[in-house]
């Protein structure tokens, strides 16, 4: 008598952020041999995360990428990776589908007996629960008021690699690489039938020893993927990720005029999910019988899809009055975004704002130097729509520095930022209906039913016992919703 459906639903959770810290002893150099740190960038990225009752287990690799002059004022690179694990507490349970954020808010170099490496790292991990809902659907005999229920659904997810590469025709005799730092976007992610069509970028800077020179080469290399997204239909929001799995330098060419080439891997991750409307029976009535019904309420965001966008930012770096002026600016070997929060600013715009951090290696009088810098922004990403949650993420695909001044560095910074569109859904919706006794027949030939303000039909047959075609042919110019104070009059024909 009364059909239940299952349907599926997704829900999202993001549990509060776990902060570690990484020390790292690398073997094999002289503290004693280092007369100056030009640079210390560290990645971090998670190798796998696991769900249990209550929290979620992460296995997670940092690299390490140093810069440095010996005492013989020849620069040096070395390369570490340092692994680790961490806990992270909250609502999670096995067989949840989880996604996890290494962000490396700093990065120290420290040297008393031996060199120590430092990184401190926030750690993000949100889940996507698939979840079962009992919705009624159909039900005999009754007069059914329905609606319309909005429910988010996780329909699949996929993890493919693309290799990249590329090369550059430096024009001499390459004798070290200090540095590769590689940073992978998405620019552009589309659902199609079974399928998704996803394209990134790779950005990478090498930073090498040429000639007994310091100098950098830059590679922006474009990759396409199209994926077999089982259940996938075209319209469907895509969720994609790109994440640099390795890079490294080859050198080619002849002696003298060296070719660098640049290769790697890239990750992409790729979640599809779907915001379905489903029509369901919102309250019922029924003649012969009492009816008792139970609700309950469904709580969960719509991942609505992401849009794409290409932003700048500028800073200024300053040295202090007890250094000596800036000649040229030399490499910058990597530079990091990191976005603090997304809001909707009082004159309705989308706003951003985080922060950019680099070493920036340029030349004074005694050679080379270095200076650690960060660069604050805000920017607009656009018009906000009323009802919809924005959350941003950042990845530098760009980045230079002159000297303006004697002391002053000006910086300019390409950024791709994916902004990722949500719509909270609430719904109250029927969960079980219990067929209670037979109602008393109304022997009344005459009754009269005198209206609150917004009632609908459903509230003047459980008020009248009667059933709406009969209602509406004694009271023909009846409006919904009701207004307050009117008057339904129903006559029963008593045998």
């Amino acid at each position: 008598m009364f059909d239940f459906e299952k349907f599926s639903s997704a829900r999202f959770y993001v549990a509060p952020t776990v902060e570690k810290v990484i020390e790292f002893s690398p073997e094999g150099i002289d503290v004693e041999n280092i007369s100056k740190v030009l640079s210390l960038s560290v990645d971090a990225k998670c190798e796998s995360a696991e769900a249990y009752t209550g929290y979620a287990e992460i296995s997670g690799r940092a690299n390490f990428r140093l810069i440095y002059l010996d005492k013989e004022n020849t620069a040096k690179g070395v390369d570490y990776n340092a692994d680790f694990t961490a806990r992270v507490d909250g609502e999670f349970e096995e067989g949840d589908n989880l996604s996890c954020h290494i962000h490396v808010a700093e990065a120290e170099v420290g040297a008393k007996d031996e060199l120590v490496l430092t990184a401190a790292l926030e750690i993000s991990v949100g889940r996507t629960r698939r979840e079962e809902l009992e919705l009624l659907t159909a039900a005999e005999d009754c007069y059914t008021q329905r609606r319309e229920m909005t429910l988010p659904s996780f329909i699949v997810q996929k993890t493919t690699t693309a290799e990249f590469f590329d090369d550059a025709n430096v024009g001499g005799e390459i004798t070290s690489v200090l540095s590769v730092n590689a940073n992978a976007v998405v620019v552009e992610a589309a659902a199609g039938e079974n399928t998704g069509l996803v394209k990134g970028k790779v950005y990478t800077v090498v930073t090498y020893i040429m000639d007994g020179e310091i100098h950098s080469q830059i590679f922006d290399i474009s990759l396409e993927e199209e994926l077999n997204l089982d259940g996938v239909l075209e319209g469907d929001a895509l969720k994609a990720d790109a994440f640099v799995k390795n890079a490294k330098v080859i050198l080619q060419g002849v002696t003298g005029d060296n070719i660098l080439r640049v290769e790697g891997e890239v990750i992409f991750k790729i979640q599809a999910y779907r915001c379905s409307k489903t029509e369901v029976i919102d309250d019922i009535f029924m003649l012969s019988n009492d009816v008792a019904v139970s609700r309950a309420k469904h709580t969960a965001k719509c991942y609505l899809g992401r849009t794409y966008l290409d932003e700048a930012v500028s800073g200024i770096a300053l040295l202090g009055d007890n250094r000596p002026q800036a000649l040229s600016v030399v490499a910058l070997p990597y530079a990091r975004c990191y976005l603090a929060k997304t809001y909707v600013a009082e004159e309705g715009t989308i706003t951003a704002e985080g922060v950019v951090n680099t070493d920036i290696i340029y030349t004074d009088e005694n050679g080379y130097n270095s200076v650690r810098t960060e660069i604050p922004f805000a920017i607009n990403l656009g018009t906000a729509e009323d009802g919809i949650e924005y959350l941003a993420d950042c990845v530098v695909m760009g980045i230079t520095a002159k000297v303006r001044r004697e002391r002053e560095f000006e910086i300019n910074v390409n950024l791709a930022v994916s902004l990722s569109k949500y719509v909270d859904v609430q719904n109250d919706y029927v969960s079980a209906v219990e067929l209670g006794e037979e109602r008393k027949k109304n022997t009344s030939a005459l009754s009269m039913y005198i209206a609150e303000a917004g009632e609908d039909m459903l509230d003047v047959c459980k008020a009248l016992y009667a059933m709406p075609d009969e209602i509406l042919a004694q009271n023909p110019n009846l409006a919904f919703p009701l207004a307050e104070g009117e008057q339904v009059i129903y006559f029963r024909g008593l045998k």
